[in-house]
């Protein structure tokens, strides 16, 4: 069974807290999910999520998860400057 490692930032932080969520929680799948699959199975709103982190990497939430992976759940109101350095000026999917 794939593991995954979460994280939410910033605005997402509250509803970790909410939801008894340790950071990082770890979240068991009983098959591979695409990190878009594991935002709906955690129940987070897709505009609450504009960018995600797999393995400290932007990538679109199009991305097939592999176990053990890192999965960090940005949401929207990062500053201009901070989202073009880290990657996810433009992403979407």
């Amino acid at each position: 069974m794939p593991t995954y490692e979460v994280r939410g930032f910033t605005r997402l932080v509250p509803l970790f807290k909410e939801r008894d969520w340790p950071q990082p929680m770890y979240y068991e799948s009983d098959q591979p999910l695409t990190a878009n699959q594991l935002r709906e199975k955690l129940d987070i709103k897709p505009e609450d999520v504009e960018a995600v982190f797999i393995n400290r990497t932007i990538r679109p939430l199009s991305t097939e998860l592999q176990d053990g992976d890192r999965i960090s759940f940005v949401p929207p109101g990062v500053p201009t400057i901070h989202r073009f350095n880290l990657g996810f000026y433009d992403v979407k999917e």
